[in-house]
């Protein structure tokens, strides 16, 4: 028998029976043996008690998923650059030209949208918005950035803006064109009337 597994296999076992004496002797084959019980002519031999080591639990470890780099992306400045706060703005039509600027441009997945007295009114991914026909009075704007999943990533602050409008009169009160008032001269001008010496209203006979 090889001798080095003799010896692995009986230190094994001491280490399960927690011998402190191992006997070591000689046999008629000239073989080394050892053994826990004494024989005539062993060598004793003492042996340490083992102590037994658990292990420490093995830790288990989470993969982290892979990082969306896209969700770094950040804009730093939204702001509307037209037209300013608490500026008047005069126009028959109440036409209305709203400039944003933001920084850093526009990402290829995402949209801008304008607000309007808290509702929205146009979207898009330009710089630039367009209010046609806007009432007369005060409003206010704001414009947010949104993503392809309607998650608002920046707001600009409110801006508040007056309309001024022509009113336009209807056909009950505009004049009669039959009738001459100094607001409605004749077409002809006659001798000595000018726009300072205005002729005199002629009302027609009813």
């Amino acid at each position: 028998m090889n001798i080095k597994l003799l010896i692995s296999l009986i230190f094994l076992f001491v280490t399960y029976v927690h011998a402190e004496t191992v006997y070591k002797a000689v046999d008629a084959d000239g073989n080394i043996v050892f053994s826990d019980v004494p024989s005539k002519g062993a060598e004793e031999i003492k042996i340490k008690k083992v102590q037994a080591i658990n292990p420490p639990k093995a830790r288990s470890f989470k993969l982290s998923p892979e990082r969306d780099n896209s969700k770094k992306f950040n804009y730093t400045k939204l702001v509307i650059a037209s037209p300013e706060n608490d500026s008047t703005i005069h126009g028959g039509e109440g036409n209305v030209n709203i400039a944003v600027t933001l920084e850093p441009e526009l990402n290829e997945k995402d949209v801008m949208v304008l607000s309007m007295d808290g509702k929205e009114m146009l979207s898009g991914k330009a710089p630039q918005f367009l209010l046609a026909n806007v009432d007369r009075g005060t409003h206010s704007i704001s414009v947010v950035v949104k993503n392809e999943d309607e998650i608002v990533l920046k707001r600009s602050a409110k801006v508040t803006f007056h309309v001024r409008r022509i009113a336009q009169l209807s056909p009950e009160l505009r004049p009669d064109p039959k009738v001459v008032t100094p607001l409605n001269p004749p077409k002809t001008l006659q001798p000595g009337v000018s726009p300072t010496n205005p002729p005199k209203p002629v009302i027609p006979n009813s």
